[in-house]
């Protein structure tokens, strides 16, 4: 489930299929974790494709569809860093984005892949994985536990991101850290349950 639009909500922009099932899922159970049980996650918006947020108008038609629902106080565009330096990338997105937007943007780009923050508890996925190994590419690790099964995003990223240990993960990974952060510091607009 989505919140409403006309509920305060956190928008949310994402790279593909996957991630707008799994993104959720690791939001909700940050916001369990600290207490939040409403729901104040946006439906997320799709790129279909982590370039499309770089071409002309790209990362900004996306932001303005999240931004433009009435009661959204922020926008969070996760995405794939794919070996880029997310330093430099991150915050010119964020830029371009907010030149669209009525409402804060974040932008937290995973340092290789949003599998690298699966694989950041490793343990806990329930597969044929041996311990985590920060050198590791996630996505690789994850595909050869699966085999002969398939790796298909839609369906074994939501599932894998409900069986993450979140404290662990985060530990793990600076750049899910930073994520969570980042969608604390818009979460912070949202009016106070009574």
């Amino acid at each position: 489930m989505a919140a409403s639009p006309m509920d305060p909500h956190v928008g949310l922009v994402v790279e593909g299929a996957g991630d707008r099932l799994a993104l959720p899922i690791v939001l909700r159970a940050h916001l369990h974790a600290a207490g939040e049980f409403r729901d104040v996650l946006g439906k997320p918006v799709p790129l279909h494709g982590r370039t499309k947020a770089f071409v002309t108008n790209g990362i900004e038609g996306y932001v303005a569809v999240a931004a433009s629902r009435p009661a959204c106080v922020g926008v969070l565009v996760v995405l794939d860093g794919e070996g880029d330096c997310v330093a430099t990338v991150g915050p010119a997105l964020r830029d371009r984005a907010d030149q669209v937007s009525r409402v804060p943007v974040r932008v937290a780009l995973a340092d290789r892949d949003f599998e690298d923050w699966l694989y950041a508890s490793a343990e806990t996925l329930q597969l044929e994985l041996s311990d985590h190994d920060a050198e590791q590419h996630g996505q690789h690790a994850l595909k050869k536990a699966l085999r002969p099964a398939s790796y298909t995003k839609p369906v074994w990223q939501p599932r894998l991101a409900s069986r993450v240990d979140l404290a662990l993960a985060r530990s793990r990974s600076v750049s899910l850290d930073r994520c969570l952060e980042r969608f604390d510091e818009l979460r912070a607009a949202l009016p106070s349950a009574h």
